[in-house]
């Protein structure tokens, strides 16, 4: 295995990104979409952790920095769920571009979100799977209003009032009730307020095949070691299981 940083051209912007690289025949990957103010580490590098875990299951993995975080171009002020969205399709582009034909995506948080409304906009079949980690359950619900801007720790700058204005025309029930694609949301009972209600309802009108798991005890981005190796070994067995 060996893992391969680069850069991924999205107009006049470059994503950073690092490929898992197994060496399997099989050409399979699994995208990894970071949370708001994350990184392609993720908190506690749970996004290396679960690439790692992954990789030795023979996927392939590709995580990367939306535009205006991490090691990527542009500003964070720059940044809404709009420029999140196409960064993902970019993404998405170059794996079909290097030959995989059999594509999940796994997004945590904001990230949970951005995949659900990118692969909802993909045509049929070029997604084999799709999981999510404490997703936001909605646009409409979620960060409403300028007043609600938040600091980002990694470069102290704010969001722009853009944010709040510049989201999806389909927000992420209607959006997730459209994939035909095998889906798992995961997150813990002591998830941020309204996730996981949120997300209950989205499940309700969810296209089977679906799976709402609710880790006991766990918080946003699963932070206890236990929950960690659960939520990894869950996901890894989605994948290989509906990746082929």
């Amino acid at each position: 295995m060996t893992e391969l940083p680069f850069l991924i051209r999205r107009g006049p912007h470059r994503l950073a990104a690092v490929l898992h690289r197994t060496g399997s025949r099989h050409r399979r990957l699994v995208i990894l979409a970071h949370g708001f103010t994350g990184l392609k580490s993720e908190t506690g590098r749970l996004f290396v952790m679960t690439a790692r875990a992954l990789a030795a299951r023979g996927l392939d993995v590709l995580r990367f920095d939306f535009m205006g975080s991490g090691d990527s171009s542009g500003e964070f002020t720059a940044m809404t769920p709009c420029t999140e969205i196409a960064d993902l399709h970019a993404v998405i582009n170059w794996a079909r571009h290097h030959g995989y034909r059999q594509i999940g995506v796994l997004g945590l948080s904001l990230g949970g979100g951005v995949s659900i409304c990118a692969v909802a906009g993909r045509p049929v079949g070029q997604i084999g799977a799709l999981c999510t980690w404490s997703s936001v359950p909605s646009f409409k619900f979620w960060r409403r209003r300028p007043n609600d801007e938040l600091l980002d720790p990694q470069n102290c700058s704010r969001v722009s009032p853009r944010f709040f204005t510049d989201r999806p025309v389909v927000d992420i029930p209607s959006a997730y009730a459209t994939i035909p694609c095998p889906k798992l949301q995961i997150q813990g009972d002591r998830d941020l307020p309204g996730f996981r209600k949120g997300f209950e309802k989205n499940m309700r009108t969810a296209l089977p095949p679906k799976r709402h798991v609710v880790v006991p005890g766990a918080d946003h981005v699963f932070s206890r070691a236990s929950d960690r190796r659960k939520v990894i070994r869950l996901t890894a067995n989605f994948f290989v299981k509906h990746l082929g």
